[in-house]
């Protein structure tokens, strides 16, 4: 039926993820195949269950009717060995049990955290796009929901649909070795209720996909709602965002009521087909009983089997719709593996970038259909200092994002001390440039592991000589747990110039040689913005130094100020060069001024 189904569902599975070079199909048949075969042979022998019960009280039934009144006494004797054998049978079941037990303890979740490994794995090396445009709750979501999904999916696969396969298989042999008659009106009746269900399992499948889509989307919409709770608050916008949850909250009521509805009338037409299987079997093995033909054990039999399958089968027209409701969790979560836009080479080598000069050969850039950049060439030389301004959306942010190959160009190359950036790999790219964002997020970790990030082997005396260094190391000895002081989720822990600080010292550890600053300071007020100078001071010397900047004072004795407009760098030069012959740079000075004048008069 639907096992078949699905198994080739997962053999295309493993080869998609074959493709995109990740190892996700060890998720129970590579990880563990002897444990998972055993699994599968056991729940097999359970299915074997109702057809031994069956024939255990056949021969029960039989040996009761034999005895007679004649020798009712000398019964219990005649019966020891059929008991013992009932009880044997019902301990080697009970043996049987843990037995599945034990190896499904041993198996699945190690599988299930193997899968949220890989799948946290594979999502991390994804482009800079991809986490712009999807929810951190909806992508956590699906690599959470990949495990358990996946879990469901084979618990149902063994222990209900191949087990109870296992049942129907015996039960037909069973049914067989009392009539051929019985046998036939079974087995057509298997064929009709396995056409059925793979007849509409496409249909289940689209449906259970669909729900779990929406319902990937409300946990993402939560999420996405609690990270901004304080704004909900501000805002005062909490019937609001009530609303806005309601329309994807009744998106996924109605896709599962679309899924429950189609199941309900599936399951009918099942049941039927199940009730009209046992009227007919019933009413045959009454007129072979009348002719002689079988005994009343073989009555027995195929009724105690009629209604273990008839039960088991009802079970049936339930846990396919289980099935498929959560092998749709699984493919939306298996929706993350997508293959990768930026990728490296496989020749890439290591990025020896020791000077840190950086070199723009002829590059073209276009950014969602828009080109950004046009056949540009440009020099920052070794050590450098060099600001970037220009109006916002200009191109700044995208030039440095260029350089550290969170995107790729289309044409010419970016060369880190002469070596072409698309041949080197990005992880030693990365590791040859710091940058200090506008936003400093940290973990939901100690200050200690958060400056730590930058060099992941550092002793703590290396840790506490960058926090030194950054002149955050005071303010962190005076706190009660010190350097083992938790930032809170995204650092809220600590004031806006206190994170700043903590990423100074965690970018000094780091010690690459080439350092960008993306509006550093400028979410900071004066003060804060003076000491945090000092620690800049310290971590640009003798480095290759790139500043967006939105305060032009800052940029007063760069080596050289980049102007941008519309992704085109229109003016070059020192802050007094470009005074004296810039155009727009003279005009964002001014304003700046005058700006200042405003506000100071």
């Amino acid at each position: 039926m639907t096992l078949l189904s699905c198994s080739c569902r997962f053999m295309l599975l493993r080869t998609s993820l074959s493709n995109s070079s990740i190892k996700l199909s060890i998720f129970f048949l590579g990880l563990s195949k002897i444990p998972v075969i055993c699994i599968m042979l056991l729940c097999v022998l359970f299915g074997i269950i109702p057809a031994i019960d069956s024939i255990l009280l056949k021969n029960i039934t039989d040996l009761i009717e034999e005895a007679g009144d004649l020798e009712a006494a000398a019964l219990p004797t005649l019966m020891l060995f059929w008991a013992i054998m009932y009880g044997v049978w019902w301990e080697s079941i009970n043996l049987m049990g843990r037995v599945y037990d034990y190896l499904w303890l041993k198996t699945m979740p190690i599988v299930k955290g193997k899968i949220v490994d890989e799948l946290y794995n594979y999502t991390q090396y994804y482009h800079h796009k991809f986490f712009q445009d999807n929810l951190a709750g909806h992508i956590t979501n699906r690599i959470t929901e990949g495990s358990r999904s996946l879990e469901m999916v084979f618990a149902i696969l063994s222990e209900k649909l191949i087990r109870k396969f296992a049942v129907i298989i015996f039960a037909l042999i069973a049914m067989y070795s009392v009539h051929y008659q019985i046998a036939t009106i079974f087995f057509i009746w298997v064929c009709v209720f396995i056409g059925l269900s793979i007849g509409f399992s496409r249909i289940i499948n689209r449906y259970s996909t669909n729900y779990a889509k929406h319902k990937s989307q409300v946990a993402g919409k939560i999420v996405d709602a609690v990270a901004n709770i304080s704004a909900i608050r501000m805002f005062t916008s909490h019937k609001f965002e009530r609303r806005y949850l309601n329309h994807y909250i009744n998106e996924a009521v109605k896709s599962d009521q679309v899924m429950q509805w189609f199941m309900l009338k599936l399951r009918y037409v099942l049941g039927l087909s199940c009730s009209i299987m046992i009227f007919t079997i019933i009413y045959r093995i009454s007129i072979l009983r009348g002719q002689l033909i079988i005994t009343i054990g073989d009555c027995v039999l195929v009724l105690t089997l009629c209604m273990a399958v008839a039960d088991d089968i009802w079970e049936l027209t339930e846990e396919v719709g289980d099935l498929f409701e959560e092998f749709g969790a699984f493919h939306q979560s298996m929706t993350l593996i997508q293959p990768y836009i930026v990728i490296d080479s496989e020749q890439a080598k290591i990025l020896q970038a020791l000077k840190g000069e950086i070199e723009f050969r002829n590059v073209t850039f276009y950014y969602q259909n828009n080109k950004i950049f046009s056949n540009k060439s440009m020099l920052i030389s070794a050590k450098q200092k060099v600001g970037l301004v220009g109006f916002s959306g200009s191109g700044k942010t995208t030039f440095v994002n260029l350089i550290t190959r969170l995107y790729d160009i289309k044409d010419g190359s970016i060369l880190i001390d002469g070596q072409n950036i698309k041949d080197v790999t990005q992880d030693s790219l990365r590791a040859s440039v710091s940058i200090i964002p506008q936003e400093p997020i940290l973990f939901h970790r100690t200050i200690m592991e958060n400056i730590r990030y930058g060099k992941r082997n550092a002793t703590d005396e290396e840790v506490i000589e960058a926090a030194r260094a950054a002149y955050i190391h005071e303010f962190i000895a005076k706190l009660p747990d010190g350097y083992n002081t938790l930032c809170g989720e995204r650092g809220n822990n600590l004031s806006g110039g206190q994170r700043q600080r903590v990423i100074i010292a965690r970018a000094i550890l780091k010690n690459a040689p080439i350092l960008i600053l993306d509006e550093a300071t400028s979410s900071l007020d004066s003060a804060t913005e003076n000491l945090i100078q000092d620690s800049l001071k310290y971590l640009m010397h003798n480095k290759t130094v790139i500043i967006i900047a939105h305060r032009l004072a800052t940029l007063l004795h760069m080596d050289k100020i980049l102007v941008f407009n519309d992704g085109i760098i229109v003016e070059e030069g020192t802050h007094k060069e470009l005074l004296d012959q810039g155009e727009l740079y003279k005009k964002l000075w001014q304003s700046q001024i005058t700006g200042l004048i405003a506000e100071n008069p």
